[in-house]
C-alpha cells in the first residue's frame, strides 16, 4: 500500500495538465533565478514568452520562444535585442523525472510540463554581458544551471 501525503498529491497534481506555456521552473543551482513562461504575443507564430526573473532584478532576459517545423527543436530569441541585425537565441531542451529527452515535437500539445529544462549556452553569455558589473545589489551570474519545474501560474 502506497501512501501519500496532501502536499505530495497538491504537488503531483500541479504537474498534470500544466502546458509548458503556464510552467515556472527554479535553478536547480539555488541562487533564485526562475524561468517563467507565458502565452505568447497576440498574432504572432511564437508559441510562448519567457523570462528570467531574479528576488534582486525582474526580467533579467525576455525571450520569445519558437518551434522549427521538421523535428522541431524549441529555441528561446531574445526579446530585447530583436531589433538587431542577426538575434540571439537559445536551445532549450527538456527532460523527465528519469532524465529521458522530454522535449515535445509540437510545443502547445504537451498535457504537463516536463520536469528539467537545459538552456544551452546561456551561462556564458549572462557571463559576457554582466561581467564587471556584478554587486552585491545585482543578481550572481546565472551559470548553465538544470532548471527544475517548480509550479503552475
Amino acid at each position: 500500500m502506497v501512501v501519500l501525503s496532501v502536499p505530495a498529491l497538491a504537488k503531483a497534481a500541479q504537474t498534470q495538465g500544466c502546458p509548458i506555456a503556464k510552467s515556472v521552473y527554479r535553478d536547480g543551482d539555488g541562487k533564485g533565478f526562475q524561468l517563467v513562461f507565458g502565452p505568447p504575443p497576440p498574432n504572432t507564430p511564437y508559441h510562448a514568452t519567457a523570462v528570467i526573473n531574479h528576488p534582486q532584478q525582474r526580467q533579467l532576459y525576455r525571450f520569445l520562444v519558437t518551434q522549427s517545423s521538421g523535428y522541431g527543436s524549441i529555441r528561446l530569441l531574445d526579446q530585447v535585442n530583436k531589433n538587431a541585425k542577426q538575434g540571439k537565441s537559445w536551445w532549450i531542451t527538456f527532460f523527465d523525472q528519469n532524465l529521458k529527452s522530454a522535449t515535445p515535437l509540437f510545443l502547445g500539445q504537451e498535457t504537463e510540463s516536463p520536469k528539467y529544462a537545459v538552456i544551452a549556452e546561456l551561462g556564458s553569455y549572462d557571463y559576457y554581458q554582466r561581467r564587471g558589473r556584478i554587486t552585491q545589489n545585482t543578481p550572481p551570474f546565472l551559470q548553465d544551471v538544470l532548471w527544475i519545474f517548480d509550479h503552475c501560474q
